[in-house]
């Protein structure tokens, strides 16, 4: 059976922390090719699909862009861009556009970056848009937006944690000097926040910066930690961290 979970999803303390229905659009439910067929009497052929695109179901419409991508159907690319322009739900906005973007239709990288920097979008659907630019498509263009969120939205703790952890694990190469110093910024600040999250999450962060810098920032905070479980955390990073 090709199942396909639909959902996208952002990792916080203690579990995870879903962008579902009833705050983005984004359909929560699994969805398969049997499913489609019983409940929703749709074919899960180009055809089928691609009609799928406009239909009522704001779950139907993702599994279709998101099934018609993992085939990578090229005929698909104009319907999907079809669906998007018409589509009123963030979250689904997010998954067709990564859907495009993934068939290699620069409409949908275009239209991730903007939802990127869209300040009309929460600061987490935003996270979530560029988690999948990142994440999904391999691109780095939200970069400046993710930097955007943890230099001027330290309080959406669920945003901030999904955009630290967008810095771990050097997923962005050939960071600009000057971006490069901002994300040291942001990590050390983030580093000091109430949050106990927020601090594993900066002190992954400031791990894979590496050098001198990273070491000594571990080893103060460190110093100054009372939490046990993120001592433990810092005190791992301090032993990975590249000299």
């Amino acid at each position: 059976m090709n199942k396909i979970v639909l959902y996208l999803a952002i990792g916080y303390t203690g579990g995870a922390a879903y962008i579902g229905q009833a705050t983005a659009g984004v359909p929560v439910p699994d969805m398969d090719e049997q499913t489609l067929q019983q409940k929703y009497h749709i074919a899960p052929t180009e055809q089928g699909l691609i009609g799928a695109l406009q239909h009522q179901e704001a779950v139907v419409r993702s599994f279709a862009a998101t099934k018609l991508a993992n085939d990578g159907d090229k005929a698909a690319i104009r319907p999907i861009l079809d669906a998007l322009a018409t589509e009123k739900l963030e979250g689904n906005k997010i998954i067709l556009a990564s859907a495009a973007a993934r068939l290699g239709a620069d409409e949908g990288f275009e239209a991730l970056k903007s939802m990127c920097g869209d300040r009309s979008w929460s600061p987490t659907l935003r996270m979530t848009a560029a988690q999948t630019m990142v994440n999904v498509v391999g691109r780095q263009e939200c970069l400046s937006d993710i930097l955007d969120v943890l230099r001027w939205e330290p309080e959406d703790h669920q945003a901030s944690f999904a955009a630290l952890n967008l810095f771990a694990y050097n997923r962005f190469k050939q960071i600009p000097p000057s971006q490069l110093d901002e994300i040291r910024d942001v990590c050390a600040m983030h580093l000091k926040s109430q949050d106990a999250g927020l601090r594993i999450a900066a002190g992954m962060c400031i791990r894979d910066q590496g050098g001198p810098w990273a070491i000594s920032q571990l080893r103060l905070a460190l110093d100054a930690e009372r939490d046990t479980a993120v001592r433990d955390s810092i005190a791992k990073d301090l032993l990975s961290v590249r000299p």
